[in-house]
C-alpha cells in the first residue's frame, strides 16, 4: 500500500511540474528578450515545444533571454543537440547528433563566439546555426505571421540628445553604429523606443568579436 502511495504522488509531483513549462511557440520576441503575449514584463520560466505531438526542444528563459541547459530534439525523440546559454548565447560545450544517435560534433562557444573560429565568420556561422535550431519548432500559421523586423538604421542618422530623433519623431527600432577611427567595424547594436535606449544592446570589439552587453 505505501508502495503505492509513493508512487502515486511521484505521478502527482511529475504531471505538476510538466504543467509549469510554458509552450515556446507562445513566446515572442521584442528587441531581443522574450516575452508572452500581451505581457510587459521579460518572461522567466521553464519551456517546452512540440511537433507533431512529440517534444522538440526544452529549456530555460530567464528574464527573456535563453539561459542554461537546452535539449532539441528529432522527430524520432533522438538528441539533435545538447548545449548551455549565458545571457541568451551559446557558452561552453554544444554536442551535435545524428537521427540515429551517433554523436557527430562538438563545439565550444564563449559568448556566443564559437572557439577555434576566424573572427570574421563567426557571426555569420552563429546565425546559421540559430536559424537551423529555430526551424525545429513548428512553423506558425500564416494568419500569426510576424512582419519581418526593420532594418537597422545608422546611429549617425539620428538626432543628437537624451532622445533620439529620426524623420521628425522619437525613433523606435533597432540601430547600428561604427567605430570611426581606423576600422569601420561595428561598435554597437541596440534598440531604441520612443527615442530611449532599450532591450539588449551589444558593444563589439575592433575584431568582431563580443564585448559586453547591457540591458535596458
Amino acid at each position: 500500500m505505501k508502495k503505492k502511495i509513493a508512487y502515486l504522488f511521484i505521478l502527482i509531483l511529475a504531471i505538476s511540474c510538466s504543467r509549469e513549462k510554458t509552450n515556446f511557440d507562445q513566446l515572442q520576441e521584442r528587441n531581443g528578450l522574450l516575452y508572452m503575449v500581451n505581457d510587459n514584463n521579460p518572461f522567466t520560466g521553464n519551456v517546452m515545444s512540440y511537433a507533431n505531438g512529440k517534444v522538440s526542444l526544452e529549456g530555460n528563459v530567464t528574464k527573456g533571454l535563453k539561459e542554461g541547459l537546452w535539449i532539441y530534439y528529432y522527430p524520432n525523440g533522438q538528441k539533435k543537440m545538447e548545449g548551455t546559454y549565458k545571457d541568451g548565447l551559446k557558452d561552453g560545450q554544444w554536442n551535435y547528433w545524428s537521427e540515429n544517435g551517433v554523436q557527430n560534433n562538438m563545439e565550444m562557444y564563449r559568448l556566443g563566439n564559437r572557439l577555434g573560429v576566424d573572427n570574421e565568420t563567426t557571426a555569420q556561422e552563429n546565425e546559421s546555426t540559430e536559424v537551423k535550431t529555430d526551424s525545429i519548432k513548428q512553423a506558425p500559421p500564416p494568419a500569426a505571421a510576424q512582419p519581418k523586423k526593420p532594418a537597422p538604421v545608422n546611429y549617425d542618422w539620428l538626432t543628437k540628445g537624451p532622445v533620439k530623433y529620426y524623420h521628425g519623431k522619437p525613433y523606435t527600432g533597432p540601430f547600428i553604429r561604427y567605430y570611426k577611427e581606423g576600422s569601420r567595424g561595428k561598435y554597437i547594436y541596440g534598440y531604441f523606443t520612443y527615442g530611449k535606449p532599450s532591450g539588449k544592446w551589444t558593444f563589439y570589439n575592433r575584431d568582431g568579436t563580443v564585448k559586453e552587453y547591457k540591458y535596458y
